[in-house]
């Protein structure tokens, strides 16, 4: 049977989702624009997560969705 939706909304909230997981920053101490590199990989993935998840909303969304 063949869906009707896209597949690419759920397989970018994935691959974000694998992302969250920054288990090889742990023990790094650098600095970036003055915060932590951890922090600062945080902020750059919360602002790709925006864009993501206003693709989604955008041309993802299935039309008949609202009625």
């Amino acid at each position: 049977m063949e869906s009707s939706y896209p597949r690419w909304p759920l397989l970018a909230l994935l691959a974000l989702a694998a992302a969250f997981e920054n288990f090889w920053m742990w023990a790094d101490d650098r600095l970036v624009l003055g915060v932590p590199v951890n922090l600062a990989y945080h902020v750059g993935l919360c602002v790709a997560t925006t864009f993501v998840l206003a693709a989604v909303v955008r041309w993802g969304w299935p039309d008949d969705a609202d009625e």
